[in-house]
């Protein structure tokens, strides 16, 4: 009876330690992907401000219905690229257009469902160096910089994000 209880006691311990394992590896999978997100846009905003910045036109070109020569001429991280469509790493198609008289350029991404609010508020808290960025019907800029509680609140409610560059 002991060993038999014994026997019992080992199999729940490992299971324990299995879902210890696989929620660790969770947790990181998910931060990892937020820190995808943050180094594929800001190389995106990096790419096209070279290659857009000296351009008479500004941004004008820089739409989604442009995407395909867009990822011709290399302005996307190679992991972001499907079939010469832009995703982000939550799988959602990402936007692009132009604002201000195609001063600024907009990368929509994010909202698909896939994302956690944990995972949005890494991204919002990480993304610098823009002219505004949108989560929802939330706009953080320079003068109104976000914090945990506001980048929370803003994702808990919206996990679209919208960042608008120069």
């Amino acid at each position: 009876m002991d060993r038999i209880f014994g026997v019992g006691l080992a199999v729940v311990l490992g299971l324990l330690a299995l879902a210890a394992v696989a929620l660790a590896g969770s947790g990181a999978f998910s931060t990892n992907k937020a820190g995808t997100v943050v180094s594929d846009i800001t190389q995106v905003v990096t790419n096209s401000r070279g290659l857009f910045a000296q351009d008479s036109n500004g941004y004008e070109d820089f739409t989604t219905s442009n995407e395909s020569t867009l990822v011709s001429a290399g302005l996307f991280p190679t992991d972001m690229v499907r079939s010469s469509t832009v995703y982000d790493p939550w799988g959602n198609a990402v936007t692009l257009s132009s604002a201000e008289s195609d001063s600024e350029g907009v990368i929509g991404f994010g909202g698909g469902g896939s994302e956690t609010v944990k995972q949005c508020v890494t991204v919002v808290m990480s993304l610098k160096d823009y002219v505004s960025l949108a989560v929802g019907s939330t706009t953080f800029s320079s003068s109104n910089l976000p914090g945990t509680a506001t980048a929370e609140a803003a994702c808990e409610s919206d996990l679209s994000m919208t960042l608008t560059f120069q």
